[in-house]
């Protein structure tokens, strides 16, 4: 384990309690790439202790790069697993009196007034709208709508792109508001026992659900194959555990189109490299994590035209319709006819330890650790 931050009269730093990323590390999902690099990071300042709980199933040690790690249950109720994991995390911040609960999504800050009367400062990342995902029923949206009415009771809220801070205020929530977004992190190299791509494709990453629109993209990308000679294949590299929405893809694919499930983050780095385009066509999204790993790897990108994604700042070639299979398979025509004015500058956004300077401006805000010294630069950007 590793040592307890603490200041010179020996005063214990503040702890952190994180709720809502169903683990760390290597799991699928923007809210856990988000914590698997952000709370290192944190707990390397010196200023601050952290613990985040996790679904039992993705937790695999005691701790993580000086993250504390707590187990929670999973459970199947309402079209989520994480119910009961919000109630148990409740308990257990009552034991440990965390001075800040950060929430890693809009979700599991449904009840963040049982922190607030626990006399917590809470922060909220908000990446995304969730109650205009088509999968939630009735409850559901109503769930995450009182959700995002509490966020005006935060003491900070972490926007992951400035189209959603906009739509926040226009709810009446922007004095707590910050825009943070995610980082462009340069790929890990590849491991030599590694399994590499064959031939050549177009790859997409994320969860298999209507949200990320893979019914449109498959559409649009058999739209352009069917005139191609020898196209390159579509590679969809994500969880198929949204089973209803998988199976009514099965008519839609055909011998160029590879469902190829979940990969752990550290076995992404090869896939992205022998892309020979990057494709994100989701109809709602934050800072998309699978973008940015995909600019890191030096990919050419093609991006969904939605507020969130207009927010990475690229040319107006680089954008389709995501409800038009035809504006997909136009999008991937031109990307492939000339993929190098399609490759990002990974250097304009934001790095993980600048990421983590700004999240920690927030805490030093709200919540002071006055027996330390405050900057420790040097081992953000060894701990990155």
């Amino acid at each position: 384990m590793s040592q307890t931050p603490e200041s010179k009269s020996g005063e214990e730093a503040p702890l952190i309690f994180v709720v809502g990323a169903r683990g760390v590390p290597d799991v699928e999902g923007g809210a856990e790439k988000n914590a698997e690099m952000l709370f290192p990071l944190v707990v390397a300042s010196g200023n601050y202790r952290v613990t985040l709980v996790g679904l039992a199933d993705n937790i695999k040690s005691e701790e993580f790069k000086g993250v504390r790690l707590m187990k929670a249950p999973r459970s199947n109720f309402l079209k989520t697993d994480k119910i009961l994991y919000y109630v148990t995390a409740i308990f257990m911040a009552m034991r440990l009196r965390p001075r800040i609960v950060h929430f890693q999504g809009l979700g599991s800050a449904i009840f963040l007034w049982a922190y607030k009367l626990m006399g917590a400062k809470t922060v909220v990342r908000y990446g995304s709208a969730d109650y205009l995902v088509g999968k939630w029923g009735t409850l559901g949206k109503l769930g995450f709508l009182l959700a995002e009415f509490q966020l005006r009771f935060a003491d900070a809220v972490i926007s992951v792109t400035p189209a959603l801070a906009e739509r926040l205020a226009r709810r009446g929530i922007k004095g707590n508001v910050h825009v943070i977004a995610n980082a462009a992190d340069p790929l890990p190299p590849v491991e030599p026992s590694a399994e590499q791509p064959v031939g050549d494709y177009i790859l997409t990453v994320g969860r298999v659900t209507a949200q990320k629109n893979v019914a449109n993209l498959i559409r649009g990308y058999e739209l352009f194959a069917k005139d191609v000679a020898n196209p390159p294949k579509l590679v969809v590299a994500g969880g198929l555990d949204e089973t209803d929405y998988v199976e009514g893809l099965q008519p839609l694919l055909t011998e160029r189109t590879v469902l190829a499930g979940k990969f752990t983050r550290s076995a992404m780095a090869p896939l992205y490299r022998g892309s020979k385009i990057y494709i994100n066509a989701s109809l709602h999204e934050g800072s998309s994590n699978a973008v940015l790993e995909a600019i890191g790897a030096g990919c050419s990108i093609l991006l969904s035209d939605i507020p969130e994604n207009r927010d990475f700042g690229m040319p107006l070639q680089n954008y389709f319709d995501p409800n038009s299979p035809e504006s997909i398979a136009e999008a991937l025509k031109r990307a492939l006819s000339d993929p190098q004015a399609y490759v990002a500058d990974a250097g304009r956004y934001l790095t993980w330890t600048k990421v983590a300077e700004r999240t920690l401006d927030i805490y030093r805000g709200i919540a002071p650790f006055h027996g330390s010294e405050i900057e420790r630069p040097d081992a953000l950007v060894s701990a990155s």
